[in-house]
Parts: structure tokens; sequence; C-alpha cells
């Protein structure tokens, strides 16, 4: 897969954090849906006060009060890191598996796709699959060094959950990114803020109004 590119999404979302909490901007704590307040014109939680909340919670919507009713049906998927000094190439390889340099002769290599699961352990049933399917165009010598276990918020329809509660007009949500979050994100983002800031129409394909 040439002409492409990666985002690290875990040092994005660490350098982003820093910025939001040199801010004041960033809390880091569970969320309790029982202290919040919600009226016609302000949103309070603790000594928070603002106009409108979005919920970005990936498949903690299933917690979530509000959405919960929608129809997330969430993915694990595993992913494992693997050592192959030999190996040396400097591209995405596409087959069974996918497999992405990192550095320092690193390489991830992933996905499975398990829809009873809904934990984030790695197993080594997950683990067999990547090996089995890896071996089968890897012939160099490679160690595991890490397993990682994920639930992607997938949706029935294949199509992101974006928009606002039938009845509390200042409650917003984000959601359903699926398998294509990073690609997906800034296109759903920036339709759920031009709805909320601009009264602009929601592509009507990832509106959460075409489950009510």
């Amino acid at each position: 897969v040439l002409h492409t590119g990666r985002v690290d999404t875990q040092e994005l979302i660490r350098c982003y954090q820093k910025e939001l909490q040199n801010n004041d901007l960033f809390y880091s704590e569970n969320f309790n849906y029982q202290t919040l307040s919600i009226s016609e014109e302000n949103i309070g939680y603790k000594d928070i006060n603002a106009k409108h909340i979005v919920f970005a919670e990936g498949f903690g919507l299933k917690q979530n009060p509000f959405f919960n009713e929608l129809p997330l049906n969430g993915t694990k998927g595993e992913l494992i890191v693997i050592h192959a000094p030999n190996l040396q190439i400097d591209f995405v390889l596409k087959s069974g598996v996918f497999l992405i340099p990192i550095q320092d002769d690193h390489y991830i290599v992933g996905a499975t796709y398990e829809w009873e699961d809904k934990t984030n352990t790695v197993t080594q049933s997950g683990k067999e699959e990547l090996l089995l399917k890896l071996k089968k165009f890897l012939i160099c010598n490679f160690e595991v060094v890490h397993q990682m276990a994920g639930i992607r918020p997938t949706v029935i329809d294949r199509r992101p959950l974006v928009g606002t509660h039938q009845h509390h007009k200042n409650v917003h949500i984000l959601n359903g990114l699926g398998t294509r979050g990073v690609m997906i994100a800034p296109y759903a983002a920036s339709q759920l803020f031009n709805h909320i800031e601009n009264q602009v129409a929601l592509n009507p394909e990832i509106d959460i109004k075409r489950f009510n």
C-alpha cells in the first residue's frame, strides 16, 4: 500500500491532552451521568457550565442513559506487535492481515474481528488467528512482543452516529466511527459543529434521526 501515512493516535491523544491540561481544559475522571443537570439554556456538571455537551464515548455509549438505545454493536479487535529485524520494509503490507512498520524493526499486525466478546482483554485465540494469517505470507523470523485489544464502535448500517437528542436540544452525540475512525472523525465532527453552531442540517446518512 503506497502513498499513505500513519497517524500515531496514542501520541496524538497524549499531546492533545497535554495541551488541554496546560489550559485547564481537561479532566481525567469517570463521568457521572447523575451529576449532569440540563435546562433549555444550560448544561451543568459539577463546577462546569456550558451551552452544549457532546458525548464521544465509543463503546461506552452502551452505559449512556441519553443514547444507549441507538444500535451500537461494538466489534472487538486484537493486534500484535512483532519484532522482525530482517524484514526491512517501510511501507504498509496488506494480505490476510495488515503489517504496518512503526520503529526499530517493529511492526503492527492486525486485526481480528470478534462480535460476541465485548471486553478489552487479549486472548490466545486472537493471537493464534493473527499468527496463522501472518505466516502465510511472511517468511522471515520474528518475535511477538506485545498484544492489544479494543472494541470498535460499529453500527448496524456502518454509518456514524451523529446528532442531537430528541428531547434535549443541547445534548449531542459523536460516535459510531467504526474501523475507519481516524479518517471519518474530521468530517463527522465538522458536520456536528456546523449543526450545533450554525444550524446546518446533518447529512441524513449519519444523522441519528434515521433510527427514530
